[in-house]
């Protein structure tokens, strides 16, 4: 008994375990897959498939690429590709198109920026210089750059060019969504944030080797603070 309790040990051990970030367990997976799909890497079909989704499965929508491909992330965090037929999920298309205000507009993409960013802790690591996202290896303005981009808004990267994108907001009046910088240990900007409501900021930061969610109005963040942009 005592042999086959440490075999038994041994082998959980060997086995990888598939580790789901609670982030994306806590995003809205609103699309329900109709029939098997291949979810793939890139909107070709000749693109690696990662998997087959079976019918079923709920999904996030990001956002639909063209007339062939939807851009989704399913509930792993992985964002890949699958085919926009209809025939293979209820996807209906954004809501934002039958007339809705801009301000509401901005407020879903907000959101959805702000899930794909949570969906990402334990998943990404900080390199300064450094723009790999099939590895997930990012720094704090090339990530901001890559989860935008995700969600159809295209930034620069860079915080010295960043920091004069859009348009300046107060402090007291920032949204979701809206970009804030930093000085960290330096007399000019050098780190930027997407400010996700409630006095927080998600960022990427090589103090936690990755992403963290910090105050704005407290402590080190809160004195290094230095300005805020609106770009949605």
């Amino acid at each position: 008994m005592k042999k086959f309790i440490i075999a038994l040990l041994a082998l959980c051990v060997a086995l990888p375990l598939a580790v789901v970030p609670p982030e994306a367990e806590a995003a809205s997976y609103e699309t329900t897959i109709k029939a098997g799909v291949n979810f793939r890497a890139q909107p070709s079909t000749s693109a690696y498939i990662y998997r087959l989704i079976p019918k079923g499965e709920k999904v996030h929508v990001i956002r639909k690429e063209n007339n062939y491909w939807l851009r989704i992330m399913v509930q792993d965090g992985t964002i890949g590709f699958i085919s926009a037929n209809s025939k293979y999920s209820n996807y209906k298309g954004s809501s934002s198109s039958s007339g809705s205000s801009s301000s509401s507009t901005s407020s879903g993409k907000a959101d959805n920026i702000i899930n794909l960013a949570k969906s990402l802790q334990g998943r990404v690591t900080y390199k300064y210089g450094v723009r790999n996202p099939s590895k997930m290896i990012f720094d704090c303005s090339s990530f901001v750059e890559y989860v935008f981009e995700q969600n159809g808004v295209q930034l620069p990267w860079g915080t010295k060019t960043l920091k004069n994108k859009g348009k300046a907001v107060a402090k007291s009046n920032l949204k979701k969504g809206d970009l804030v910088f930093f000085s960290a240990n330096s007399s000019s900007i050098n780190h930027v944030g997407i400010y996700i409501g409630n006095g927080q900021f998600i960022h990427n930061t090589p103090s936690k080797n990755g992403i963290s969610i910090n105050s704005l109005n407290s402590g080190y963040w809160a004195r290094e603070y230095e300005t805020a942009r609106r770009v949605l």
